[in-house]
């Protein structure tokens, strides 16, 4: 449902910024100039990872490659 501009005089669609996205910008931004590469970046998180499980955070592992089934074609499709 689009807004008309009566109910919304102060809206300006073509310089309207979402904050949300804003935020993300920023943060986007302050990671690029901390760290060049993603390997640099990559090791940064796993030396904070590393640094929880010393202090006693639990971490889940979401990859269980038991519930990954390899799909195979049945012989009689062809």
């Amino acid at each position: 449902m689009k807004e008309t501009p009566e109910k919304q005089p102060e809206f300006d669609p073509e310089t309207y910024t979402d904050p949300i996205l804003e935020e993300c910008y920023r943060i986007k931004a302050e990671i690029s100039a901390q760290f060049k590469t993603l390997d640099e970046f990559y090791a940064y998180l796993k030396a904070k990872e590393e640094e929880g499980k010393r202090n006693g955070i639990k971490y889940v592992s979401y990859f269980d490659p038991s519930k990954h089934k390899t799909s195979e074609k049945s012989e009689d499709n062809t």
